[in-house]
């Protein structure tokens, strides 16, 4: 079995590739799951990215924030 990953910008070339291959026997077209980001996962990205604001009291959070 040989496995081929295509990646089409556009959308109508996508649904003519897919009709093209559905006329195939031996051709099957699944759909690939994309694994969401959960909010933890996000909040770690951005720590490891650095796009965090730190404050020594709430007092000088409330003063920055207007």
């Amino acid at each position: 079995m040989t496995q081929i990953t295509l990646t089409i910008s556009d959308p109508k070339d996508a649904t003519l590739i897919k009709k093209l291959l559905a006329k195939f026997d031996s051709v099957t077209i699944s759909k690939t799951e994309r694994k969401r980001k959960t909010g933890l996962d996000e909040a770690l990205e951005d720590v490891a990215a650095g796009r965090v604001t730190t404050y020594n009291s709430v007092d000088e959070m409330f003063e920055k924030l207007g």
